[in-house]
């Protein structure tokens, strides 16, 4: 999900629960040093007031690069592949 204003951007993306998928998002996240909890699903929806929440302290929040974005200016990427069915597109 990409939101954006007059002042920021923001990217959300939904980590799974594997612990190697969590330390690869945590490289690339300016929240990396956040987590959000969100109680799951309900008819393919999450709860109304959790993202409600989540945007409000999302909005009031102030973000500092983390270090480890800071010392690595660039990613490298050894394979991309795309898993959106062309049929949904």
């Amino acid at each position: 999900i990409l939101l954006s204003g007059k002042k920021r951007r923001l990217t959300i993306i939904e980590c799974g629960c594997d612990i190697n998928t969590m330390i690869d998002l945590a490289k690339v996240a300016d929240l990396g040093a956040k987590l959000f909890y969100l109680s799951g699903m309900v008819h393919g929806e999450y709860q109304k007031q959790e993202i409600h929440n989540l945007g409000r302290f999302i909005s009031v929040m102030k973000f500092r690069p983390l270090t480890w974005q800071t010392s690595h200016p660039y990613v490298l990427a050894d394979r991309m592949e795309e898993l959106t069915n062309p049929e949904d597109v």
